[in-house]
């Protein structure tokens, strides 16, 4: 049996992700604010084992016990031939240039898209240290972790530090006896609901909204889906460098 734990799942790359992942030999388990019946449609269909937890991730202090959680019900199960934790969760807002955002709506991001996926990893590496089995963990990054946007600082910080913290713990697993295989993976510019939040950005707080908007008109949105197929294949079917930032246009 193998283990999905994907957080995120309710809506855009992490439910395009969630369905794909709906197979027979597979348990998934999903992680979001909110339900997504589709999801437990699809997962009747086909015969996978299918859980969801409705939890808020910004709330950090409720993250390591949501690990202990989880994965103590997959080593009593004792079938792990594969566990795989997928950090997808994450926002792009606040869309606002420094001195003008506001403190709760910083931290709640820097929680959800920097110190939750940490926090997670922190723990999985550690109940899962001595596991004889495929481990690995996925960040989702991003193309602004590489290049400062007007109105991003946030965002932009949090996809950085997330793309430096994946290469810091691939290094230390390069050398654990039972190693954890840790990747950052940047999926480009997707039509999904954070696009639309982008979109609607004000041009003072964001210069370049005109750009994302004829992203959307002219139909230079990739589909999560087709992203999501892309990211599977080179998790499950290739070889990966422990530490490495991949991005989709690897593979299209």
């Amino acid at each position: 049996m193998n283990y999905f734990i994907v957080t995120g799942s309710s809506k855009g790359l992490g439910e395009a992700t969630a369905k794909l992942l709906l197979k027979e030999n597979h348990h998934l388990i999903c992680i979001a604010r909110s339900e997504n019946k589709d999801l437990e449609l699809v997962a009747k269909e086909s015969g996978a084992e299918f859980t969801f937890l409705q939890e808020d991730l910004s709330k950090h202090e409720r993250v390591t016990g949501i690990v202990q959680y989880l994965l103590s019900k997959i080593e009593k199960d004792g079938q792990a031939e594969g566990v795989y934790l997928i950090n997808n969760a994450g926002m792009v807002d606040p869309i606002k240039p420094a001195g003008k955002a506001d403190e709760n709506s910083m931290t709640k991001a820097v929680h959800l898209n920097l110190l939750t996926p940490m926090l997670m990893t922190n723990e999985f590496i550690r109940l899962t240290e001595e596991w004889d089995c495929k481990k690995m963990i996925v960040n989702i990054s991003s193309g602004a972790a590489n290049r400062p946007i007007h109105g991003w600082n946030t965002y932009c910080t949090t996809k950085a530090g997330l793309d430096m913290f994946t290469k810091s713990v691939g290094l230390e697993q390069s050398q654990a006896p039972h190693p954890t295989t840790i990747l950052s993976f940047s999926p480009g510019v997707m039509d999904t609901a954070m696009q639309g939040v982008i979109r609607s950005s004000d041009k003072e707080n964001f210069l370049n909204v005109d750009t994302f908007k004829n992203y959307y008109d002219e139909g230079q949105l990739r589909n999560p889906a087709t992203v999501a197929e892309k990211m599977l294949e080179l998790i499950l079917s290739r070889r990966v460098e422990n530490g490495r930032i991949y991005d989709i246009k690897e593979f299209i």
